[in-house]
């Protein structure tokens, strides 16, 4: 597996730039999904939660998973290499703009979202802000796959910021 680059956000804002950022710029891919591939599993997930649209896991699952929903509440990072269930897997179009408008909508809807969640379909007990951390590592997660392109930095606003300290 290639090395994949550090990336660490820390709200649904920070995901909606991180998107707006890979979709306006470029980037490189270091895994199987495009950004509208990630974009369209990331809405997948997000509305499941919103919208309670899969059916829970069974009793049983749902107790075994909490600590590893705490453990990654509590480490801001997800496992690699867990199967996603098929419901929630992206479409096969590598390039969707419109899968990438709807992730940042969706990414906007969850922000704002202030009513609490459906009975989530991993987890017994999980709050809003819980739910909107998941969201937010689960993005950070898959976005990591993606290298962007680098962008030159304007040359006016670090002679001002050079002259502002002099």
């Amino acid at each position: 597996m290639p090395k994949l680059r550090t990336l660490r956000l820390a709200t649904l804002d920070d995901a909606i730039a991180e998107i707006e950022r890979l979709r306006d710029h470029g980037y490189t891919p270091r895994g199987r999904w495009s950004l509208s591939q990630m974009s369209d599993h990331l809405t997948k997930v997000m509305r499941v939660g919103m919208d309670g649209s899969m059916p829970r896991l069974p009793w049983l699952a749902r107790k075994m998973v909490w600590p590893l929903a705490r453990w990654t509440l509590w480490r801001g990072a997800m496992i690699s290499g867990a199967p996603a269930p098929k419901p929630v897997l992206p479409a096969e179009a590598r390039d969707d703009e419109s899968a990438i408008d709807r992730c940042l909508a969706t990414l906007a809807e969850a922000r704002d979202r202030r009513e609490p969640i459906p009975p989530y379909v991993l987890l017994d007990g999980l709050t809003l802000d819980d739910w909107k951390r998941l969201m937010v590592i689960h993005a950070q997660h898959h976005l990591r796959f993606l290298e962007p392109t680098p962008t030159s930095t304007p040359q006016v606003a670090a002679q001002s910021t050079r002259s502002n300290r002099a």
